[in-house]
């Protein structure tokens, strides 16, 4: 197979492959709604091909190769739903998968602080048993775990 080939052949795979179903996953009826996956697709391929004669003392004759390769990833970006019981635009939604909303970044900053105030909490708490037992007070029970 000449390079010209080889180009041709991997043009041909990739007109199969690229379709809008490959951007707007099949429809999740899910009773009231029906879900569409979005993504996006990027891809790369080259091919070459190459002949050419070896100099004197490097065993003479003639030589050549081909080759070619290709890559490709699938990416979700957002989430579309359609409510069947809502009528016109106000009946869509699409929820970003790639962007954070407010929600999400308060989740996640509770999440990476979260063990640090209880270590904080929990070191007082020990400070006030100590101070309590050392005054004869009674000290304030140990939280249940």
């Amino acid at each position: 197979m000449t390079g010209d080939e080889m180009i041709r052949a991997t043009a041909e795979e990739l007109r199969n492959f690229i379709s809008a179903k490959a951007i707007i996953g099949d429809p999740l009826d899910l009773g009231d709604k029906v879900v569409f996956s979005i993504a996006t697709f990027g891809f790369a391929f080259g091919a070459g091909a190459g002949r050419g004669k070896a100099e004197e003392g490097e065993g003479g004759g003639e030589g050549g190769g081909e080759g070619g390769g290709a890559g490709g990833g699938v990416k979700p970006i957002a989430l579309l739903v359609v409510h069947k019981d809502v009528k016109g635009p106000e009946g869509v939604q699409i929820y970003s998968l790639t962007k954070k909303g407010q929600l999400s970044e308060i989740i996640e900053t509770v999440g990476e602080t979260l063990p640090s105030v209880v270590e904080r909490v929990g070191g007082k708490v020990l400070e006030m048993r100590k101070a309590c037992a050392g005054e004869g007070e009674k000290a304030p029970e140990e939280p249940e775990k």
